[in-house]
């Protein structure tokens, strides 16, 4: 039986929101919560509303951040 990567089985996922500077330069890392606060602490987001959020938020920050499901 030919082993599934654990990206795609792992059901839970933590939402990592880089914050950029004018050049380019990361200025902080933060992450999103269930509702889609910002927080300085990491959670656990099911894997679906993970995607979701991620996108919504990387839509709202633009060029000033990148967003990453981890």
């Amino acid at each position: 039986m030919a082993a599934t990567p654990l990206s795609r089985t792992c059901p839970i996922r933590i939402i990592s929101v880089h914050l950029l500077g004018a050049a380019g330069e990361l200025l902080r890392v933060l992450f999103l919560d269930r509702e889609g606060h910002i927080t300085a602490m990491p959670h656990y987001v099911p894997r679906d509303e993970a995607l979701i959020l991620a996108a919504n938020q990387q839509r709202v920050l633009g060029a000033q951040g990148w967003v990453q499901v981890l």
